[in-house]
């Protein structure tokens, strides 16, 4: 099939631990932004977020890719794609410069954000994102514009992303050998939060937590802007190992189980009406009974762990006053049968589960159907980023100019190379 170049086509990819998911989309002349193409594949080549074999990876990006291009008709020549992991990192940080001219500029802006940049940063690591959170005009709290005010002092609060460089380096490298260019990287939270919260939510004060296959992400945002983040090491692949080792089985047909009868609840199970079940090991006369009801329990025990990492979070920084409208999950994790129960009891709050939809009325996405799941949050954020029809909450959530510089350098690492 002759393919049509990868003009006006938006691309972005989710290199998940446990998948990896390409979408290919486009804007239409009424300014729709169209699915054309989506691909996706098991992901043998990652391990909590971070590549670990970067010839699997490779292999499992092509696969995606080439399934994507050829529903999408086209040849693609680079992608937005996600970050996450346990070396991911983030901080408040607080700038302050006087005002030159009485009259806050852009360039005093520019300026005291880049003092709350000025901050030690471990030489392995780099900046990720340079999210502004509010500022202070005269010791006046709160001032979301400062453009145009009257002072002398102006103070700015941010929220700082960092990432390994060498994580980031082996994402470019896997999708440059997989005959991609990186146009942007972006933290996984900050996607998924783009896919599934509505503007009243980030306003009022929500949380977010992406339970994924490696690692789960949180987010936390108030008025509009994000005031607290965290990657919590433990995810789906968690899951899946208790219940191998548990019960006895292999990893693929504990995966299988919990995909068919994942359950943080005993009383779910019960409604089933069966509580045995006889599965093949995968080899000749290898069989085994395996109790549904011993499954809810692994799987309960493993849920609670990772609510009581986010509730922990949540008292050790007192976020709790940060989000009335309470909790949404999302990712992968949340569609196990009782999570959104269990996370409700847990935190004490309220909590929905989170899928790709039109958050506002004068957003102009159509979403296609096959999209709409909680395990599609973070590749649907991505296509948002990359379409410039999102900012994160009106927030600077794109790559500022030191990480471009360092993508570049990025960059020429891998040329260089090969």
């Amino acid at each position: 099939m002759n393919k049509k170049t990868s003009g006006g086509l938006i691309t972005a990819i989710d290199i998940g631990t446990t998948k990896i998911v390409a979408v290919i989309a486009q804007k239409n002349t009424r300014g729709i932004i169209d699915v054309v193409g989506i691909g996706q594949h098991p992901s043998h080549g990652l391990k909590k977020g971070v590549i670990v074999n970067i010839n699997a990876t490779v292999d499992s990006i092509k696969a995606a890719m080439q399934e994507a291009q050829a529903m999408a008709g086209a040849r693609i020549e680079s992608a937005c794609v996600g970050i996450s992991g346990g070396h991911i990192k983030s901080i408040n940080s607080t700038g302050v410069v006087a005002i030159k001219s009485r009259e806050v500029s852009q360039h005093d802006i520019d300026r005291v954000i880049e003092a709350a940049k000025a901050i030690p940063i471990p030489k392995d690591q780099y900046i990720l994102h340079v999210l502004p959170q509010y500022f202070r005009v005269d010791g006046q709290e709160y001032v979301f514009d400062s453009l145009g005010m009257y002072g002398v002092r102006l103070e700015s609060q941010v929220h700082i992303v960092t990432g390994a460089v060498a994580s980031a380096q082996n994402i470019i490298k896997s999708c440059e050998l997989a005959g991609l260019r990186v146009s942007d990287i972006v933290l996984e939270q900050l996607a998924s939060a783009a896919a599934v919260l509505t503007p009243a939510e980030q306003e009022m004060g929500v949380g977010i937590l992406d339970i994924g296959g490696g690692t789960s992400d949180f987010a936390i945002y108030k008025d509009a802007r994000i005031r607290h983040s965290k990657v919590i090491p433990i995810a789906g692949n968690h899951f899946t190992n208790d219940l191998a080792v548990g019960l006895h089985i292999p990893f693929s047909k504990a995966e299988e189980l919990k995909k068919l009868y994942g359950s943080v609840s005993k009383d779910r199970i019960l409604e089933l009406k069966k509580n045995y079940l006889d599965i093949s090991l995968g080899y000749e006369g290898g069989t085994k009974t395996v109790e549904l009801s011993s499954l809810a329990e692994i799987i309960h025990f493993r849920a609670e762990e990772v609510f009581d990492l986010f509730l922990e979070e949540i008292n050790q920084f007192r976020l709790r006053p940060l989000m009335p409208t309470g909790l949404v999950i999302t990712g992968g994790g949340s569609l196990l049968s009782g999570m959104q129960e269990l996370a409700s009891e847990k935190l004490g709050m309220a909590v929905r589960i989170g899928q790709p939809e039109i958050l506002a009325a004068d957003v102009p996405y159509a979403i296609p159907d096959i999209l709409k799941s909680p395990i599609y949050a973070t590749v649907y954020g991505l296509i948002l980023h990359a379409s410039g029809g999102c900012n994160f909450g009106d927030i600077s959530a794109t790559s500022d100019a030191v990480f471009a510089r360092v993508l570049k350098r990025m960059r020429s690492w891998v040329y260089d190379l090969f």
